[in-house]
């Protein structure tokens, strides 16, 4: 039998839509349920009626569609779930679960514009078609990841295991006999001897701290400068070097 659908009706039509349908179906589910109407001639005008007013609504709400699409194609949703220690959900995520994470982002998708062929059972990344309009789908990228963060995946999809992850290798790996390993040891020893004695020599006072580096003098300024420095020598007292002396280190 022919009707004309008075609503979009899934893996049917949209609204104002004239399709064949079997007589049980159209007649136990579809007209009960105000779904669809008989095709008759004097119906075919309301069919037209609501392709119009149909078509009219979609173009009024094709930008924000648009719009929508941008938003959703820029970001990742997230699904955390319990796995086992291979990446395998204990349950899946269906196109349900899909809408309830879009709906609380602020999209309220029916979950049968979520076009999900199944359902997920192994955490990774997936994209999905979503239809935000008739004329607008958008591929939403979905990432399911382990809940308590043990299990993970890898760029090139590999699944890991943090508890499988084996430590970075010692220094000592790689040494092919005895006599190797020992001198791998003494390095170590020498870079760290090395190491202690840069530590001490930083620690020592410096003796040009708060000097002002000049230019290189002239002959006869360096003999005048030792020759009153000769000069002065006798003068100061041994109270007076150790007080020159601090002030120089505090400096």
């Amino acid at each position: 039998m022919k009707v004309i659908l008075k609503s979009e009706v899934d893996n049917l039509g949209l609204t104002g839509d004239v399709v064949d349908v079997a007589d049980g179906y159209g007649r136990n589910y579809l007209l009960p349920r105000g779904l669809a109407i008989i095709a008759t001639q004097g119906a075919m005008k309301e069919a037209h009626a609501l392709t119009r007013s149909r078509k009219a609504a979609e173009s009024k709400t094709l930008g924000a569609a648009e719009s929508a699409k941008e938003i959703l194609e820029s970001r990742t949703l997230r699904i955390a779930a319990r796995v086992d220690d291979r990446g395998s959900l204990y349950g899946s995520v269906s196109a349900v679960d899909v809408a309830r994470v879009l709906k609380e982002r602020g999209h309220d998708i029916p979950r049968k514009r979520i076009d999900l062929k199944g359902t997920i059972k192994v955490i990774g990344t997936y994209e999905i078609p979503v239809q935000v309009h008739p004329q607008v789908i958008a591929n939403v990228t979905l990432e399911v990841v382990d809940e308590e963060g043990v299990v993970t995946v890898t760029e090139g999809g590999a699944i890991v295991n943090a508890d499988e992850v084996e430590p970075p290798p010692l220094l000592t790996e790689g040494a092919e006999s005895a006599e190797e390993l020992e001198a791998l040891k003494q390095e170590a020893i020498e870079a760290a001897e090395a190491l202690d004695e840069e530590g001490d020599l930083s620690a020592a006072p410096s003796e040009e701290v708060g000097t002002v580096i000049e230019d290189d003098p002239t002959p006869e300024a360096s003999a005048a400068a030792d020759g009153s420095a000769d000069a002065e020598a006798p003068v100061a007292d041994a109270g007076s070097d150790d007080a020159d002396a601090d002030e120089t280190t505090a400096s």
